[in-house]
């Protein structure tokens, strides 16, 4: 049986951290970057590095023709791209799914802002009813609904909604930190939905192995708000509390509680599910 071949959209901090756990996989990998800079580094993680944007449609027929599943995990440089980043780059590989005659898995790392706005329920999940307000989110979701009904049958899609990304050099500590004695925006009171780099790596892997499809969140069981999350990090490391802003105002709890339940239904069982 020939090797399987996966294509890594996408290779920062998330993207690096799958190739270096892939590598004792039995895959030969492929791994895009948009930085020159990074293409030596990559030979290390991946035997074919492609200095492309994911928008490229010409480099993204050539490279998705060659592989058995591609990983999109792409991520604007600011908040402006965002429409830029994740819509261009969802048209782009929706085209060129369109011309695929073979099976193909594709996984999309979402975000659970698609969920903003949401708070008619105690727990969010999958099938809520969305319309977000901003145009970010709403750029989130529609590069979601790209990939998802945009790809020919034997095209099996997945696309994982993450919460925020903590883990190695993005620990919660350093956050603190920067918001010790700041004035915050926010009561404080809205609640929050993280993820840890560990159980990233993890699901993805499950989904390659199972070749889950649909919509899944992926976030911790515990949903502190952030005054708490914050607060009790900064009394741990001894620095002065951040300043909420309306924290003595009659305001109830803001945001919205994202359930992991479906994902864990699925067989995922997370490996560090603790803050």
């Amino acid at each position: 049986m020939s090797t399987k071949q996966l294509f890594v959209l996408g290779a920062g901090y998330v993207g690096q951290a799958l190739l270096s756990g892939l590598k004792s996989h039995d895959y030969l990998l492929h791994a895009s970057t948009t930085t020159s800079e990074k293409v030596e580094e990559l030979k290390s993680l991946a035997q074919h590095v492609w200095l492309m944007r994911g928008s490229d449609k010409d480099q993204l027929r050539h490279i998705i023709a060659q592989c058995d599943a591609m990983i999109v995990l792409v991520a604007p440089s600011s908040r402006e791209k965002y429409v830029e980043t994740y819509l261009a780059t969802a048209e782009a590989i929706s085209g060129a799914l369109k011309e695929l005659e073979k099976p193909f898995y594709l996984l999309y790392t979402s975000s659970t802002s698609v969920y903003e706005g949401s708070s008619a329920v105690e727990w969010t999940r999958e099938d809520v009813a969305l319309q977000p307000p901003s145009a970010n989110a709403r750029a989130l979701l529609d590069a979601e609904n790209i990939y998802l009904h945009c790809a020919p049958a034997q095209v099996n899609t997945c696309v994982l909604r993450l919460g925020g990304i903590y883990g190695p050099g993005r620990d919660l500590e350093k956050r603190a930190r920067q918001f010790a004695g700041q004035e915050m925006t926010g009561t404080g009171l809205e609640l929050t939905n993280h993820i840890h780099l560990q159980d990233i790596l993890g699901a993805i892997e499950f989904c390659l192995k199972a070749s889950l499809s649909g919509i899944y969140n992926l976030v911790n069981d515990a949903h502190p708000t952030r005054q708490v999350l914050y607060d009790g990090l900064c009394q741990k490391m001894g620095l002065p509390l951040p300043l909420w802003k309306g924290q003595m105002a009659a305001v109830k709890s803001g945001g919205y509680k994202v359930s992991n339940e479906k994902i864990r239904s699925a067989g995922y069982v997370f490996q560090l599910n603790a803050m």
